[in-house]
C-alpha cells in the first residue's frame, strides 16, 4: 500500500467515525442511521477512552 492510498483510507474511516454534531472521532464506525453518535443523539455518556477529542479550535493539523 502506498502512502497516498494510505491516507486516503484514513480519510475515509475519519468520515465513518467521526461525529458530525461534536466532531470526535471514535474508535469505531458509528451507526449511519443517526448520523451521530450516540452521547449527540440520545445522551448516553460515551467512555472517554472510545473516542479522540476534536482539535482545538483554529488550529489545524498540515495536510
Amino acid at each position: 500500500m502506498t502512502l497516498a492510498k494510505e491516507a486516503a483510507l484514513d480519510r475515509a474511516m475519519a468520515a465513518r467515525e467521526t461525529c458530525g454534531i461534536c466532531r470526535r472521532r471514535y474508535h469505531f464506525v458509528l451507526p449511519t442511521s443517526l448520523n451521530s453518535c450516540l452521547e449527540c443523539h440520545d445522551g448516553t455518556p460515551a467512555d472517554p477512552h472510545s473516542y479522540i477529542a476534536p482539535p482545538a479550535a483554529g488550529h489545524q493539523l498540515a495536510a
